[in-house]
């Protein structure tokens, strides 16, 4: 596994996290996957010196996470001009319009609705790697 190619997760859900770190071990190896579990901490990372040095290749941002949520967190992103090439897909249980519409003004690159079985985060996570990344 190359250390610079990584991709930050900001979800909270410890089910989520683990089946997502599963399929990165089995079916992504050429990525490593970092997790974050709430909106403050991935703010203070995305603000670090240690970000500015590696940043991740793709952002997955879970919208409902705890203390500072998903738009929020895009909001500070986007704040930073020279992450504008960093892709960020916003993921979320939410099929609310509002949500979406939101979440690119803010500047998302794609928003979709969380697989619901194991299988087709099995066969979205791939996907999404071979889209924004690849």
């Amino acid at each position: 596994m190359k250390s610079e190619n990584y991709i930050l997760s900001i979800e909270d859900n410890t089910t989520d996290i683990a089946l997502m770190t599963r399929i990165f071990e089995r079916r992504i190896p050429d990525y490593a996957i970092r997790h974050i579990s709430d909106g403050e901490t991935a703010v203070d990372f995305i603000e670090s010196d240690a970000f500015k040095k590696q940043s991740p290749k793709l952002i997955l941002l879970d919208i409902k996470v705890p203390k500072l949520d998903g738009l929020e967190v895009l909001r500070q992103f986007r704040k930073h001009r020279e992450y504008k090439t960093i892709p960020v897909v916003m993921m979320s249980s939410s099929d609310l319009n509002e949500d979406k519409e939101k979440a690119y003004l803010l500047g998302a690159n794609s928003f979709m609705a969380k697989p619901k079985t194991f299988l087709e985060l099995c066969e979205t996570l791939p996907n999404l790697i071979n889209n924004w990344i690849i």
